[in-house]
């Protein structure tokens, strides 16, 4: 008998807390507040933004249900409209949730479910633990779920055929907190070199971590296969990559990753201890042997490091250009989207005022690619109130901008920084992924027509165009990738009290 097609009447896809936050929260109030009388602060319990969230849609797009991953390994605020229900949406949404949890390296998950819907529980696997309690005024009981381990997942993946020998690079390495992904750290750890070298266990968390700059390499599908981090005075440790993904790049992918970071800290070199028997694969990674070897954990090792010269981190030759003189007409007779004027720019006033005044005349995108956000040029009052204009006038409007560090302006303060956290819906901030640092310039882009273009943020050299399409298009699929492939800094999320 031909088996019942079922056509699942709904779509899911992971969310974004900072653009998908009054979605979301809406959800979650119709069901929770609403509904369900759990109290507003109760709702709203700060976690958000360090978590993973997901959104169901109807065929009509139309927001009908979510859920959240907190980086603690908890799954919750499981909440579909009761319109909706009994399509599977609840089923589908924890799925997902679980689904992430795995590919991260999570050993298990856990909820708190009503305890009324523990049978729905049971059936995706989570076992009832303890007593039930109360939450929010609820009845609730903890159930938890046990996870397939990442070294037998990836196994798992890959019995369907052998990895190639080719130099395609299938993942992407990022910097990670280690608030929110210490476990996933801890577990690939502990399957590499605990487990697989038989190093101590203390190798898989110890106090520096906390103080450390973690990366991770990440296939697409969200699967973590290797971790390294480093200090603050370059010392490089904890290099683990996944056996199914070595031979692929990964591990020195992951090197040029912390080492491009100590670049940005203003460091004379890296350095890290490593096995001897791995010297081609160091050398190969632009790191040279000193010292002499000796010996750890039964092993020869050696010390190894690699100079940072600053002279040719940026390589690229300097650009001559030709065109009319700005004029600080009081007029300002430049219009964005009609005057095809190109303007040479020669003097940090005269950046701060062209920024301002096509800024002032955006109607629907302001997009900023800026290495540290000059405040000489972009910390005013005045910017700050044309964006903060913007960001409000529909759910349209959008301002992106992307830091290639976020030291400086957490540290001293922004007037845009502090726009993007009173509207992280309209105004988004992202640091550029390390893999993809090749240039030092800076450039505005305003409405898919004007562009402000300096090559070299370090010099007031550059120019302006109030109509210049092709140019805006070219640098804006420029921006694009880096945005795509941008990482939330939790620093530029955090508000100050």
């Amino acid at each position: 008998m031909t088996p019942k097609l079922e056509i699942r009447q709904f779509n899911i896809k992971e969310a974004n807390w900072i653009s998908d936050r009054n979605v979301l929260s809406n959800l979650r109030r119709l069901v929770f507040i609403i509904e369900q009388n759990v109290p507003q602060e109760a709702e709203s319990d700060g976690q958000d933004e360090d978590s993973w969230h997901w959104m169901a849609t109807s065929p009509q797009d139309q927001p009908i249900g979510t859920a959240r991953l907190l980086p603690s390994g908890q799954i919750g605020r499981i909440a579909v409209l009761k319109e909706c229900r009994g399509l599977g949406i609840g089923k589908a949404l924890l799925e997902q949730a679980v689904g992430k949890a795995r590919h991260l390296g999570f050993e298990s998950v856990f909820l708190n479910a009503l305890s009324h819907a523990l049978d729905f529980y049971r059936n995706s696997g989570f076992v009832p633990e303890g007593e039930e309690f109360l939450e929010a005024g609820i009845v609730h009981c903890r159930m938890t779920l046990k996870l397939e381990p990442i070294q037998t997942h990836t196994q798992r993946k890959m019995v369907t055929g052998p990895a190639p020998d080719v130099s395609i690079r299938n993942f992407v390495t990022y910097e990670v907190d280690w608030a929110s992904y210490g476990s996933v750290i801890r577990s690939i750890r502990r399957s590499v070199l605990v487990n697989e070298l038989g190093l101590p266990l203390d190798t898989v968390e110890d106090e520096a971590d906390a103080s450390a700059i973690h990366f991770q390499a990440q296939t697409p599908d969200g699967q973590m296969i290797g971790v390294i981090r480093m200090d603050i005075t370059g010392n490089l440790s904890r290099l683990a990559v996944d056996a199914a993904f070595r031979h692929q790049g990964t591990g020195a992918a992951l090197l040029e990753a912390v080492h491009v970071k100590a670049q940005r800290f203003g460091l004379a070199e890296t350095r890290l201890v490593a096995p001897v028997k791995l010297h081609p694969f160091c050398q190969k990674a632009g790191y040279s042997p000193g010292g002499e070897q000796f010996a750890r954990e039964g092993l020869a090792h050696q010390e190894y490091s690699r100079e940072i010269v600053y002279e040719n981190v940026y390589q690229h030759e300097r650009i001559e250009i030709s065109g009319n003189p700005y004029e600080q007409d009081t007029k300002f007779p430049y219009k964005l989207g009609k005057t095809e004027q190109f303007l040479l720019l020669r003097l940090q006033e005269e950046f701060q005022r062209v920024i301002l005044e096509m800024c002032r005349q955006a109607t629907h995108s302001i997009r900023i690619l800026s290495p540290v956000l000059d405040h000489k040029l972009f910390d005013s009052d005045e910017l700050q109130e044309i964006c903060s204009t913007l960001a409000r006038r529909n759910r349209h409007t959008t301002i992106e901008i992307l830091l290639h560090d976020s030291h400086r302006v957490v540290k001293h303060g922004h007037a845009l920084l502090e726009i993007s956290r009173k509207l992280p819906s309209s105004v988004g901030i992202k640091i550029v992924d390390p893999e993809l640092l090749r240039s030092n310039h800076e450039f505005v882009l305003v409405d898919g027509a004007g562009v402000i273009y300096r090559q070299d943020y370090d010099l007031y050299e550059g120019y302006a165009n109030f109509r210049d399409i092709p140019e805006n298009n070219r640098l804006g699929r420029q921006f694009r990738k880096n945005w795509d492939f941008g990482l939330y800094d939790p620093h530029l999320r955090q508000l100050k009290m």
